[in-house]
């Protein structure tokens, strides 16, 4: 019978890796502690890659603690951009996936990224919003009366 794969949450990779930092052990010893732990089961080999990331990890902010896989943003200066647009205009006006979409296609002309570099597909305009928090907001007061 073929192995379940297990993965651990991006706050348990955290986590475990402070852990490692204070307690120095062998790899099964690891796997009996995240097992204690979280009842989770993973193979050392899974040990020796989150340990060889350990100090990336410790070095960044948990942005997504749920999140088992982490893809690297491509431009992070555009999200960032794009991040800040949302919160700026966020309260005044509806920002709606088409909007949001055409604002990064610019924000991505004015920053020289090569087409092709990103595709701004409703998957990736979902994972942006997921991961900085957005949510569609129904307007209050003044701004809902403009419309």
């Amino acid at each position: 019978m073929p192995k379940k794969r297990v993965s651990l949450t991006n706050i348990q990779k955290y986590k475990f890796c402070l852990y490692a930092c204070d307690n120095k052990k062998t790899q099964s010893q690891y796997v009996n502690w995240i097992e204690e732990k979280w009842e989770i089961r993973v193979d050392e080999s899974t040990i020796t890659r989150i340990l060889q990331s350990k100090d990336k990890r410790l070095a960044i902010e948990v942005i997504n603690p749920e999140a088992k896989r982490h893809k690297a943003v491509v431009v992070p200066e555009l999200e960032l951009i794009l991040k800040e647009f949302v919160l700026t205009y966020q309260h005044r006006t509806i920002l709606s996936d088409a909007i949001l979409v055409e604002k990064v296609k610019q924000l991505a002309d004015k920053l020289n990224v090569s087409e092709g570099t990103l595709q701004f597909s409703s998957g990736w305009l979902q994972k942006f919003k997921d991961q900085n928090n957005i949510r569609q907001i129904k307007l209050q007061g003044e701004a809902d009366s403009a419309k």
